[in-house]
């Protein structure tokens, strides 16, 4: 096999498209942990979820095959909205019991969720695959044939990068968030409902899974399952770019993206054993992720 720049080029376009998706699921898991202490084992699920409710949105408005593009906005922004709302009403009724309690316990909730969940996609949109066709030709770019539509998700991710870092770094509820990250405690002494922070922060990254799932949905047949091997991959995401650092996150799902592109093209049955070396080695040097803090009050 021959690694020429007809190989190379493509492959790495999938692999930060691929690594877009990956940040755009586990910037949401990274700030969830973050701030509220709570490892949610079902964030993928709700990516999966976002995906599904996106595709009926998306036929709602036209067929799934050879539609009009620009119908994936409106389908994600459903998706995204129904699953904010969501995510505030788990936040109230389920996770808000979780707070304090030891990492097992928040697993088993979670993965409680995973089912239920999962049984819910099967009763409203059945066992079978979903998928969602544009019909767009490819992009020749420096005479490579490239999906154009990695273009879009390279553009959303970019978005949701200079968003995130807009409103953790600019606005005030954004600064109360990142201080909540470092002290809890602090946070409420000054006389702010940390149960509102958390709220909001649980929306806000379970929206985020939800408009992966949209953006995603003209590139990745959403199937059952998918969810679980992507809730690893993301965990690999957080943990080499460290706990709440939205930068590191981002990083973090580059390189780990790249790294699976070419690994399940070059070597499918080790792909995931690739991308765990590579945990392995950062956290051997940096226990704490590549652009974590080493400490945490």
């Amino acid at each position: 096999m021959e690694f020429g720049f007809d190989f190379v080029f493509p492959q790495l376009m999938a692999g930060i498209s691929r690594g877009m998706l990956l940040f755009l699921v586990a910037a949401g898991l990274s700030l969830i942990f973050g701030v509220m202490n709570i490892l949610n084992f079902a964030h993928a699920t709700f990516w999966l979820l976002g995906g599904y409710i996106a595709y009926s949105a998306f036929t709602a408005f036209g067929p799934p095959s050879g539609a009009n593009p620009l119908l994936v906005i409106p389908a994600t922004a459903v998706a995204v909205a129904a699953l904010m709302l969501l995510g505030f009403g788990l936040e109230r009724v389920l996770i808000r019991r979780m707070y304090g309690r030891e990492v097992p316990e928040q697993l088993l909730l979670t993965f409680a969720l995973v089912l239920i969940i999962g049984d819910l996609i099967k009763l409203v949109w059945g066992v079978e695959d979903r998928s969602v066709f544009l019909g767009l030709p490819p992009a020749v770019i420096f005479g490579a044939f490239i999906n154009i539509y990695y273009l879009v998700i390279i553009a959303v991710g970019l978005a949701v990068l200079a968003g995130l870092y807009w409103f953790l770094q600019r606005t005030r509820f954004g600064r109360i968030v990142r201080a909540a990250v470092h002290s809890r405690e602090m946070v409420e002494a000054l006389g702010i409902r940390i149960a509102t922070i958390y709220m909001v922060v649980f929306g806000l990254g379970v929206g985020l899974a939800a408009l992966a799932g949209g953006v995603v949905l003209p590139l990745t047949p959403l199937a059952l399952g998918a969810d679980i091997d992507l809730i690893v991959q993301c965990f690999a995401v957080v943990v080499v770019g460290g706990f709440g650092s939205v930068i590191g996150t981002f990083v973090a799902a580059i390189l780990i993206g790249v790294t699976y592109s070419f690994a399940i093209f070059l070597w499918p049955d080790g792909a995931l054993a690739i991308i765990f070396l590579f945990v392995i080695a950062v956290l051997v040097v940096r226990p704490w992720g590549l652009f974590g803090t080493e400490l945490r009050t």
